[in-house]
């Protein structure tokens, strides 16, 4: 079908997308980083060490249920939607910070994506491959 075509693309998409963000803010130039310290701090940021191992556990698991979508696994679709709302709200208590030009466009296209398979694993046809 044409449908899981464009669906398993759009997870290859956001597979490549989040590896690229991963690279592209690695490679801060100092500048920026100097910018980012006079930023407003958000809640997290008295949690330091908690909130990068709950970066790192959400990081992986994304991977994984990436993997789980790509193979119609039916736990993965809720998973996915719980790892967007657990992302979302860790942005959000973390307070500000500063991109790159590139690393902007890349944020906004990842959105594009996750929005896309969302709307796919839950209101078009894919979703009854995820019927096991």
């Amino acid at each position: 079908m044409e449908i899981e075509k464009i669906f398993k693309n759009l997870i290859l998409i956001d597979f490549a997308i989040l590896i690229l963000i991963v690279i592209t803010s690695s490679y801060q130039t100092s500048e920026l980083s100097e910018a980012n310290k006079y930023l407003d701090k958000g809640f997290l940021s008295n949690f330091e060490n908690f909130s990068r191992i709950l970066s790192l556990i959400l990081f992986f698991l994304y991977l994984l249920t990436l993997n789980l979508l790509y193979k119609f696994i039916s736990y993965g679709k809720y998973l996915y939607l719980i790892l967007v709302i657990s992302g979302l709200l860790l942005n959000f208590f973390n307070g500000s910070v500063i991109y790159t030009s590139f690393g902007s466009v890349l944020d906004q296209i990842g959105g594009i994506v996750t929005g896309s398979i969302l709307i796919l694993l839950f209101y078009s046809p894919i979703k009854e491959n995820f019927k096991n």
